[in-house]
């Protein structure tokens, strides 16, 4: 068997070369750095970075149709799937890097910064994105714009009260409070699914004579036990990669003298977003529109509402102690609180269906 058909099946015939280039560059790099030239250190963590962020997309591009699957055999709702299944696994990487900040590291500021980053980065850069490949002018439901961006607009208020109230920890009150609003966000998508499931009985059809894409060329799934197993090992995929975009961006850092959470805000959150853009980009493509939104403003939601809670909770666990936050930097919370006003105004006004 050749050693690269691995490599060449994950990656593509395209980015393979590229991922190639990179590791040599690394591997060269790592050589310039043992032997004292300075600048191979900057070479090393840039082209790291690159291979972890290229690693993150390509889990995202193989989790897309396994999820969509899942999808099909259980007539989940577009909107539905993408605010849960798509989310979930697309924020993957932030949950990694908020358990590393916290309880590897312990700042978890850093975490933070990450995913006020990563939303900004959702809410701004790819409803952009989704609607330069759209093939029409891109309609959201309702629906979408009261469940999804009305309630992501409370859980940011939300994390802005949290800060503002307890700026200097956070123990287990602050993580129930963020677990029980992710609780009421289930909620809701639990009680449309079932208004859904009574509205289209032939919905099911229908999208399964859509299941074929040009996914299916690389990816081909028989069972749902198949399908789960792939979106597990993409998860897997996606931690193993965000740990390594966490560790080269800080080191990166730490050679140009930027501080962690910087770094945090700019580079790992872009990393780390890359397969939400996937995902919304894929359902903008198909005419998705719905699931497209969804994707964003659910993964936003369970990034502030689990991505935080868990690791303050898991941290209380192994330390009994709450977890620390230094984060000076409290107006990129009212910046992304900003923007989020900014998309309800847009999605309202201008592309709402009724």
């Amino acid at each position: 068997m050749n050693p690269f058909t691995p490599l060449l099946f994950f990656f593509g015939k395209d980015m393979s070369r590229h991922i190639i280039l990179l590791s040599g560059i690394a591997i060269i790099a790592w050589f310039m750095t043992l032997s004292g030239v300075v600048w191979g250190g900057y070479l090393l963590w840039i082209s790291l970075i690159l291979i972890a962020t290229l690693i993150i997309w390509r889990a995202g591009d193989f989790f897309s149709p396994a999820a969509t699957y899942i999808q099909n055999k259980h007539d989940i709702p577009q909107s539905i799937k993408a605010a849960v299944i798509d989310a979930i696994a697309s924020s993957f990487p932030e949950f990694c890097v908020a358990i590393i900040a916290v309880i590897l590291i312990g700042r978890a500021e850093v975490g933070i910064s990450t995913i006020v980053g990563s939303a900004l980065y959702n809410v701004l850069v790819i409803p952009a994105a989704a609607g330069l490949v759209a093939s029409s002018p891109m309609v959201i439901s309702r629906e979408v714009v009261w469940r999804d961006n009305i309630y992501y607009l409370g859980v940011a208020l939300l994390l802005g009260a949290m800060l503002w109230m307890f700026p200097n920890e956070w123990g287990a009150g602050v993580a129930v409070i963020f677990l029980l609003a992710y609780l009421g966000y289930v909620f809701l998508l639990h009680r449309d699914f079932k208004k859904s499931k009574k509205q289209s009985a032939d919905f099911k059809k229908t999208d399964i004579l859509e299941t074929k894409t040009e996914d299916d060329d690389e990816l081909e799934l028989t069972s749902e036990k198949k399908a789960w197993m792939w979106v597990a090992g993409m998860m897997i995929v996606m931690g193993g990669a965000s740990h390594l975009l966490v560790e080269a961006s800080l080191a990166l850092g730490d050679m140009l003298g930027i501080d962690a959470v910087i770094m945090g805000f700019v580079v790992i959150a872009a990393g780390t977003s890359v397969p939400d853009t996937a995902l919304s980009v894929i359902s903008a493509k198909k005419g998705n529109y719905d699931a497209a939104v969804s994707n964003i403003f659910g993964s936003n939601i369970f990034d502030i509402c689990i991505c935080l809670s868990i690791p303050i909770l898991l941290a209380l666990a192994i330390s009994g102690e709450a977890t620390a936050i230094e984060l000076p930097q409290l107006g990129l919370i009212w910046s992304l609180i900003g923007a989020t006003f900014l998309a309800v105004y847009f999605f309202w006004s201008n592309n709402l269906c009724v």
